[in-house]
């Protein structure tokens, strides 16, 4: 298998899927955002969390085991199917009957039958898993790139129209579910892979270390990403959630258009080349070259123009999530790079490690999110974006370790995107604050500024960002190529 032919072409469809759908999500956002309250974004965002955490343990971590071991048979594949499937329903069953508790504990009696209904949410989750973690072990990124987009687009349309006739909340619950259900649908038209009734307990031991080890990974990655928001939800309120939703969405859409192009397809190329360190450590840096080289600018743009963009876009009633965004682009710059860390020490069978690294990083956040609770949801972003930058020497330490990374190298890496980042996000911000009026004119204020910002990045970085260009031209040639040097 050539790995760069087929992890360029991976890049490829995973540019399509990523651009595309979160392309049609900003869009949708758009749309909702001026239809709904924040408080009916608070109550999905409620939900959601719980759904996220009982999707941990829906296939029992055994997705990311199938692709990342060297050799499967039918017995790996098939059992994992079933368990995943019968996990979906006891625990979709629980989230029912504990619907009343949940609600009742975080005094929002709205939230019970929105819990109820997203249930449906885990048993599609299953019926996904293993077919899509097939296609990935392949590099069928094409075809996932193809369900992601069919499905991002559909469930946007149905919930756009479910708001626009009435619907309030329940139009982000039917967009969840029928993204979920047409995802599924497309996944098996394009899977050639079809389930047997087969468990094998000998197989479900082989793969429940690595399993075993995902689940504990992404449990703390729930509670570093999840935890959050529960806290604010149940210490403050529905309509406060919505506003810290609301801009940590902003702030995901961004990372996953800029960063989590590469790190879709990071797992599965590091795991082809774990017996092979050095180019192992060449992709690694590669990949977060590329992706500090369009998305640290790009953070630094979304925050010099967030203040008067986010209303502007989204509607006044979405202004106080302006400063929020501003803060969590500081989380979104840290992530650019930090986003293959996991995949890289998984790929080498360092699960431990990875779950070490995670486990800190959440129980630190959690402390942060609870001390910053009296200044409201600013603080929490603030804590949000001030964990994650005191635990990157950590990570920097594990990778060097583990990998043979070298932090100087790992570090200029971010270092010349920044810096690009906020001399141009600096000068276009003074510059329009001197000539314009904001708050009379904020379109010009807000295109002006994007534009004066990337005339900036476009000069700055010919002269500074000249090595992670050539990576980025590498990629593009091997994906025209096929793979030839």
């Amino acid at each position: 298998m050539n790995i760069s032919r087929d992890a360029a072409s991976g890049m490829g469809w995973s540019v399509v899927e990523k651009w595309s759908t979160r392309l049609v999500s900003l869009v949708v956002l758009l749309v909702l955002g001026r239809l709904l309250t924040p408080d009916q974004f608070g109550l999905v965002a409620l939900g959601t969390v719980f759904m996220t955490f009982l999707n941990i343990f829906v296939d029992q971590g055994f997705g990311r085991a199938l692709v990342q071991r060297k050799t499967i048979t039918d017995a790996h594949t098939n059992t994992a199917f079933w368990i995943s499937l019968g996990g979906s329903i006891v625990l979709a069953a629980v989230l029912i009957v504990g619907a009343p508790l949940i609600s009742s504990v975080l005094g929002e009696p709205a939230l019970e039958p929105v819990v109820q209904v997203m249930s449906i949410g885990l048993v599609l989750y299953a019926l996904s898993s293993i077919p899509q973690a097939l296609l990935e072990r392949e590099f069928g990124f094409k075809s996932l790139a193809r369900r992601r987009v069919i499905a991002t687009l559909v469930g946007g349309v149905c919930a756009v129209i479910a708001a626009a006739v009435g619907l309030g909340v329940w139009s982000l619950v039917l967009q969840t579910l029928v993204t979920s259900a047409v995802g599924v649908v497309v996944l098996w038209t394009a899977s050639t892979w079809r389930p047997r009734f087969v468990v094998s307990l000998r197989a479900a031991r082989e793969l429940w270390p690595t399993g075993a080890s995902v689940i504990g990974i992404e449990f703390v990655g729930f509670l570093n990403g999840q935890s959050d928001k529960l806290i604010v939800g149940a210490a403050l309120d529905a309509t406060a959630l919505g506003y810290y939703f609301f801009a940590m969405r902003i702030i995901s859409i961004m990372i996953e258009l800029f960063s989590t192009v590469m790190s879709s397809i990071s797992l599965t190329t590091f795991s082809r080349l774990q017996d092979d360190r050095a180019e192992l450590q060449t992709w690694m840096y590669r990949l977060s070259a590329v992706s500090c080289l369009v998305a640290i600018p790009a953070f630094a743009v979304l925050a010099s123009v967030a203040q008067e963009a986010i209303p502007l876009i989204f509607g006044s009633q979405w202004a106080q999530s302006s400063l929020l965004v501003q803060i969590l682009c500081v989380l979104g710059a840290v992530n650019a790079i930090a986003v293959f860390d996991r995949s890289a020490l998984l790929a080498v069978g360092r699960n431990r490690l990875a779950f070490s690294l995670t486990l800190g990083q959440a129980l630190i956040g959690i402390v942060f999110v609870f001390a910053a609770l009296p200044f409201g949801v600013v603080g929490v972003a603030i804590a949000v974006a001030v964990r994650q930058i005191i635990w990157w020497p950590v990570r920097l330490i594990a990778l060097r370790a583990a990998l043979g990374i070298s932090p100087v190298r790992y570090l200029s890496i971010w270092l010349r995107p920044t810096v690009v980042g906020l001399v141009a996000a600096a000068v276009s911000y003074s510059v329009i604050s001197l000539v314009w009026d904001l708050s009379a004119l904020p379109i010009v204020y807000v295109l002006v500024g994007i534009s004066i910002s990337c005339v900036l990045i476009v000069a700055l970085g010919g002269l500074l960002l000249r090595g992670p260009f050539r990576e980025l031209m590498l990629l593009v040639r091997q994906r025209r190529s096929g793979g030839r040097k």
